[in-house]
């Protein structure tokens, strides 16, 4: 019965670091997607450090790309403040698949205590009728 009890509590522990864990990064993911608006008009040149490693035509392509693909690139970070709000239903799916593989971990545990409990009970002398 004890190592049951000790099987549980320790789920429920970990449900309760998995829930901090999700609402922590729903939170990180929602002010980042606010903020991501502010980007809509910057320069969208590579930085220097990138092109510094890269070889120069591979440097001269992905500049090129870029600057082709600037109005696309805006239009999706003027577009990332809206979907903050999706963040909520995503950190929801994400807890509720971890909350639920974390109960089949529980129940797996109790039902291994279990079998464990009836064999060793089953192995275990009996006393003999007189």
């Amino acid at each position: 019965m004890f190592l049951l009890l000790i099987g549980w509590a320790l789920v429920l522990l970990l449900l309760a670091l998995w829930s901090v864990l999700v609402m922590a990064a729903q939170a990180l993911l929602s002010a980042a997607l606010t903020h991501a608006g502010a980007l809509g008009s910057g320069d969208w040149a590579l930085p220097e450090v990138l092109t510094a490693w890269l070889p120069v035509p591979m440097a001269e392509w992905l500049a090129g790309t870029v600057e082709t693909l600037t109005p696309q690139l805006q239009w999706l970070a003027g577009l990332l403040p809206s979907l903050a709000g999706a963040t909520t239903l995503l950190a929801w799916v994400v807890w509720g698949l971890g909350a639920l593989l974390l109960l089949l971990v529980g129940v797996a545990g109790h039902v291994a205590v279990a079998l464990w409990r009836k064999s060793a009970a089953s192995g275990a002398p009996r006393a003999m009728a007189a």
